[in-house]
């Protein structure tokens, strides 16, 4: 990604900026780096809008692993797995959706062990 670049969208776990010189976009979220021209990220975006999550959560339903939804890449050895949360966030970074930073989070959002003592 070159050094003039513009932050279109952003999440707590990643960003969407476009490069002004060559006009690549770079999406980065958590541990994964993307990088597509306009006609790529347009079909990345069409991906993710079409993921049927409720199938992915359903099928995956009696594994304890939080990551449940796919996203396969061209490498048929490399599939990402991203949580429901996960992929609201993408959608939001690919402005698919819009960003809720007002709402408040429910207690099924935080993701930590509840004891009580």
């Amino acid at each position: 990604m070159c050094q003039n670049s513009r932050i279109i969208s952003s999440v707590k776990n990643g960003e969407l900026a476009v490069c002004n010189g060559c006009k690549n976009y770079a999406l980065t979220f958590n541990n994964v780096y993307f990088q597509f021209d306009k006609n790529q990220l347009l079909e990345f975006r069409k991906y993710i809008a079409n993921i049927d999550v409720d199938y992915w959560q359903e099928y995956y339903a009696y594994t304890s692993k939080k990551r449940k939804i796919p996203v396969t890449t061209l490498h048929q050895n490399l599939i990402l797995i991203f949580s429901l949360e996960e992929i609201e966030d993408l959608k939001t970074l690919l402005l698919l959706k819009e960003n809720s930073k007002n709402e408040f989070i429910s207690l099924e959002q935080i993701n930590y062990p509840f004891i009580l003592n």
